[in-house]
């Protein structure tokens, strides 16, 4: 029982992070947004790590293992995760999370199969072709040519944010055979930060971080969705594992689209048409017989 509300709790801080992302996407560029959010993320991963007595595996980890690691997180945190935020700009948050959410592990199935000669169960291409049928439900809510033109800009760019998670879970793959998860997260998340933070200060000045610019608020939410991705749903995601197994534990938190619609809905007063939420509901069906 405890594993089920530990997973549960880190598919609801991924809606939660999630949610408040889209909030600041109109306050805060991208690139800045998720320079800042990773910090706050690599914070406290780091010291997670050192508190926990960690350290040691830190520095004895091969040196391929921590570039293919570090790799994986430019790839899929540093640009993935900056240009699932951009989309924020064109989508509303209760279709860009689940078009994303849904698409990654689809890619990361035909990525495995493909590549890795990984087995797979007629079952998984079930899961990958409701994937599909939900994402065309999601994206069949415009009316106007605008609204259908920002949003084909905002799902390309929500499945574009979904192949690079893909790609930087291979890669993570190879690199975190054995190693533990949470030293794994402690050099991928700061080798992100520190590729993105070098990323915005080689922009001209209005890219640059510029914290007296924000208010208070605006600050504290930036903070919020770090320690919500990083210091909340990555240990429960982590401790979940432990306790329910990895199929479980996926399974469980294959969940959060559905966490995330009465949010962008009440928060964010985003309104969600029949066939989106229908879409949804099988989109997320699709994510769980792809992790079965």
């Amino acid at each position: 029982m405890i594993g089920v509300v530990v997973s549960l709790a880190a598919a609801l801080a991924w809606a939660g992070s999630s949610t408040i992302l889209k909030y600041l996407s109109s306050k805060v560029d991208a690139i800045s947004l998720n320079a800042i959010r990773l910090w706050v993320g690599s914070i406290i991963l780091l010291s997670f790590v050192f508190l926990s007595g960690r350290a040691g595996e830190l520095f004895q980890t091969d040196s391929l293992a921590i570039v293919t690691v570090a790799v994986s997180g430019i790839v899929a945190v540093a640009i993935g995760d900056t240009v699932y935020i951009k989309s924020l700009s064109f989508l509303d948050v209760s279709h860009a999370y689940p078009i994303a959410q849904s698409v990654f592990p689809v890619l990361v199935l035909l990525t495995a199969i493909l590549f890795l000669d990984e087995s797979f169960a007629w079952v998984n291409i079930l899961g990958g072709a409701l994937v599909l049928l939900g994402i065309y439900l999601i994206t069949r809510t415009g009316k106007s040519r605008t609204a259908d033109r920002i949003t084909g800009r905002g799902v390309a760019l929500a499945l574009i944010a979904a192949a690079l998670w893909a790609g930087g879970s291979i890669a993570l793959k190879f690199g975190v055979t054995e190693m533990d998860s949470f030293v794994a997260a402690a050099i991928r998340i700061p080798a992100a930060a520190v590729i993105l933070t070098g990323l915005v200060l080689s922009q001209r000045r209005w890219y640059r971080l510029q914290f007296p610019k924000y208010s208070t608020c605006t600050v504290l939410l930036l903070v919020s969705t770090g320690i919500l991705t990083y210091g909340v749903a990555a240990v429960c995601y982590v401790l979940a594992i432990q306790l329910l197994g990895v199929g479980k534990t996926v399974l469980l938190t294959a969940v959060s689209p559905l966490f995330l619609l009465p949010l962008s809905v009440f928060i964010l007063k985003e309104h969600l048409r029949l066939p989106a939420l229908v879409g949804v509901l099988i989109s997320v069906a699709g994510m769980c017989l792809v992790a079965l």
